[in-house]
């Protein structure tokens, strides 16, 4: 058996700086890996690959941006995380929730909460993306409006496909991995972290789904991901297993995905971006409040389960 937690008797503050340290380490080893393979695979060099990534819908793009965006999730979000863990938890299965018992039916409500909240994450997307900076700050605004449309053009492309195939690539790629990856790091790790040093779950929901919007580096879309964030971060808190917030943010990115899919092959009218809107200022109150009831009632299920 693998000896682990060499380092559990540190503080919060301090395994929060080391998991910062080693964050940027991943980071850095995993582009660099991400280079060579690219240069293995598809002879193409560092200048070249910005160049495609800035222009993601130049010929031979596609698969370049696949394998960099590949070895990134997995190396950064999962491997690194992974090295953290056994760095600094004598049990880091137990830390991060994946033995507590859910039941389906806890697992089935909490994936249902992604489309309960769909109406107002929509309006509050449509309200992010018209947000106008005074001119002092123009430079600022357009270097985000410039991030954010180099985002959705690699987005678009990763997600124009016809073929099964396609399909099933970007379910692995665009859903699988992030709700893998982002959920041990965010809700397993650092939320935890977070808690431990402030002793206020609710601070370290918070301060997490800031954490985890900002670090997408797409303004126009930090309101919704943010709220995401904070439904992922209360469940966790409140079913003390991390498949649940896995769950909840794969269905979230698979649904897009499978719609996007079905839009752009002409077997649904409704695109990516209007899928879930609801006109009206009572759909979409109602939409906020039947989700907070629901994560209220996972929360009462949950309590009940322990106490039997």
């Amino acid at each position: 058996m693998i000896k682990t937690g060499f380092f559990s008797s540190l503080s919060p503050a301090v395994k929060l700086f080391w998991l910062v340290v080693i964050f940027f380490f991943f980071f850095l080893l995993s582009t660099l890996t991400g280079l060579i393979l690219i240069k293995w695979f598809y002879h193409i060099n560092p200048l070249a690959l910005s160049n495609l990534i800035n222009n993601p819908e130049l010929p031979g793009a596609k698969p370049v941006i696949y394998l960099y965006q590949i070895t990134n999730q997995i190396g950064v979000f999962i491997v690194g995380t992974l090295f953290y863990l056994l760095l600094m938890e004598s049990a880091p299965i137990k830390y991060i929730g994946l033995k507590n018992k859910v039941t389906l039916f806890v697992f089935i409500l909490s994936a249902i909460t992604v489309y309960l909240l769909l109406p107002f994450n929509n309006f509050l997307a449509q309200w992010n993306g018209n947000i106008k900076f005074p001119q002092a700050l123009e430079g600022i605004y357009q270097w985000m409006k410039a991030k954010e449309l180099q985002a959705d053009a690699v987005t678009r492309v990763l997600l124009n496909g016809s073929t099964i195939g396609s399909l099933s690539l970007n379910l692995l790629v665009i859903a699988l991995l992030p709700a893998l990856g982002e959920e041990l790091l965010f809700r397993g790790v650092i939320q935890q972290l977070f808690q431990a040093w402030i002793k206020n779950y609710h601070w370290a929901i918070w301060i997490t789904a800031f954490i985890f919007s900002s670090i997408h580096f797409q303004f126009f879309g930090f309101l919704p991901r943010f709220v995401l964030g904070l439904l992922l971060g209360y469940l966790f808190v409140y079913t003390r297993n991390l498949w649940v917030p896995i769950l909840i943010h794969f269905v979230n990115n698979a649904s897009s995905i499978i719609v996007y899919y079905l839009h752009y092959n002409g077997f649904i009218k409704v695109d990516m971006d209007h899928f879930g809107a609801m006109p009206g200022v009572a759909g979409i109150s109602a939409s906020l409040f039947i989700t907070i009831a629901t994560v209220y009632w996972i929360k009462k299920l949950i309590e009940k389960q322990n106490k039997t």
